[in-house]
């Protein structure tokens, strides 16, 4: 009998040794290898997570040329020129940026769209709504036709014109209007301010296009007849189709008309990029009020 209990007392050690020892040996594998495994691949699946995870970006709120653009971009017209055709190429846009069709040998006697530029509406009396653009933007048209900021289309009578200054004004119902744009003292305009372009470069398909850039310098004198006036020059990245639109500061006001660029030297040697031109404000309101006046009788 005591035989059978030393035997089972040495059976209960060994039990317990076992245990013990692969207790020990579960806590070595699970700590050496499992744990680092899991640990690894917690990361991994937080990596991943993290590289899909969606977050609210920080920089949309709307910027000072954002809230300009804004202000001003629903009184920015397509101004369109449609002409008899004719077997030559018109000459109305010189060197300047006013986006042209050219020539045409179609025999047809009714009238085509020639050139399309922009216009900017600068205020509305009652029942109508008028528009400032470039004279050489309407140059020889015998019907013109706007294309409002959305795309609505309405007919224009032309008011005036000064050739000298390179400014016409229209008349449009004031129907679809639903803003103006605000004329500043030019006067005020100095070299390095910040300033923006809206107009439709290449014409109507890229409309209420933005441009951005610098003022150059002040009171250029500009004289390519038949137009002699003193402009503001810019960097803006102006194209044809651009030539009427506004030329504004980071408030949104309207300092100028934008009407011209170099793109090359006078004898076409050299390609000229950066130098743009505009009619101050102070010059396109006085010609306004002289256009408007001789067409009153006054």
């Amino acid at each position: 009998m005591k035989n059978k209990d030393h035997i089972f007392k040495y059976f209960l050690i060994g039990l317990l040794s076992a245990i013990i020892g692969a207790t020990v040996v579960l806590g070595c594998f699970y700590l050496f290898y499992l744990a680092p495994a899991q640990n690894k691949a917690a990361k991994s699946s937080s990596i991943a997570a993290g590289m899909t995870k969606v977050v609210n970006l920080t920089g949309t709120s709307s910027s000072q040329a954002t809230k300009a653009y804004n202000k001003v971009k629903n009184a920015v017209v397509t101004v369109e020129n449609y002409q008899k055709p004719s077997t030559e190429a018109s000459d109305y846009f010189f060197e300047w940026f006013g986006s042209q069709s050219g020539g045409s040998s179609s025999s047809s006697t009714e009238d085509q769209l020639a050139a399309e530029g922009t216009g900017l509406i600068y205020e509305t009396d009652g029942n109508y709504s008028y528009i400032v653009t470039n004279n050489h933007v309407i140059k020889g048209a015998n019907e013109i036709e706007i294309i409002m900021a959305n795309g609505t289309r309405v007919k224009a009578k032309l008011i005036g014109k000064n050739a000298t200054k390179d400014i016409a004004v229209l008349r449009i119902s004031s129907a679809s209007v639903t803003t103006t744009g605000t004329f500043v003292n030019s006067s005020k305009v100095q070299a390095g301010q910040q300033v923006l372009a809206i107009g439709s470069p290449l014409g109507s398909d890229y409309a209420s296009s933005l441009t951005s850039g610098i003022v150059s310098a002040t009171n250029r004198q500009i004289d390519d007849s038949p137009i002699k006036l003193s402009a503001i020059q810019t960097d803006v990245a102006l194209n044809p189709g651009n030539s009427g639109g506004p030329l504004i500061n980071m408030a949104g006001e309207v300092i100028g008309i934008n009407s011209m660029k170099i793109s090359s030297t006078e004898d076409g040697s050299e390609d000229v990029e950066g130098m743009s031109f505009s009619i101050p404000s102070n010059t396109v309101v006085a010609t306004i009020k002289s256009i408007i006046s001789s067409a009153s009788g006054n």
